[in-house]
């Protein structure tokens, strides 16, 4: 196995299982953590490598996963996620918050626990966000508030952390996930969304694994502070109806 590590958290969902087996053939080592012990186990079966069970707002726990391969830190991808819909009016100030632990507290731990070793070593950290801070989307103030800090936490830290630490951030529009299911179960409400983008059709995992793959290895050396729209062309594009 690699010395050279890249820890994926989120990494039994579908961007981060897809991320974690494109690394494993750059000659890196990923490291996935998630809370799900039999999706880990799968997963790590599948493409051989190393998991741990953790719930990224564990602090503590997650910190010492992480010390365990300090050294060897080349990469940490934050794929983890939440979508809670619904109009303001019904929003309370704790879905605000949990939104918040989850898409950016749990990535302020997870960076500032990497980040002597990604300095060490001149690595990459990957953040996701999403299409709905860019484009406005009716029900979406709570998971928009929370990946907007993300962003913008994205381009502080890229100055920060330069030039030993190169930091970007991904924005996907609607994929095909265990946390979009509600979304996209029924077909007739899933061909609406696919054919309002561009390249009418829901995101894979597989949309970002090449390249979050690049972002995070050697071959990006000169890309930071980047927010990329993966998304079908949908926040900037506008097609016949």
């Amino acid at each position: 196995m690699s010395s050279k590590k890249i820890i994926i958290l989120g990494g039994t969902g579908a961007i981060g299982s897809c991320l974690a087996q494109k690394i494993k053939t750059l000659d890196y080592d990923p490291i996935i953590i998630a809370k799900s012990k039999n999706s880990l186990e799968k997963i790590s079966e599948k493409i051989n490598c190393e998991y741990f069970e953790c719930d990224v707002l564990e602090s503590e726990k997650l910190e010492k996963i992480i010390n365990s391969f300090k050294n060897d830190i080349y990469g940490l991808a934050y794929c983890v996620g939440s979508i809670n819909l619904k109009p303001l009016k019904l929003t309370k100030y704790s879905d605000f918050i949990e939104s918040f632990k989850i898409n950016a507290h749990g990535t302020i731990n997870s960076i500032k626990a990497t980040q002597s070793s990604l300095s060490n070593n001149n690595g990459s950290i990957l953040l996701f966000s999403t299409i709905a801070v860019k484009q406005g989307f009716v029900n979406h103030s709570v998971v928009s508030t929370a990946k907007g800090a993300l962003e913008g936490l994205t381009l502080s830290l890229a100055a920060e952390l330069a030039p030993k630490i190169r930091v970007n951030c991904i924005a996907p529009s609607l994929t095909d996930s265990k946390m979009s299911q509600n979304l996209i179960k029924n077909d007739n409400i899933k061909k609406a969304i696919e054919i309002m983008h561009p390249i009418p059709k829901i995101g894979t995992g597989n949309d970002f694994a090449e390249i979050g793959a690049y972002l995070l290895s050697k071959n990006n050396n000169w890309i930071t502070g980047q927010i990329l729209h993966i998304d079908g062309g949908r926040s900037s594009l506008r097609i016949k109806a």
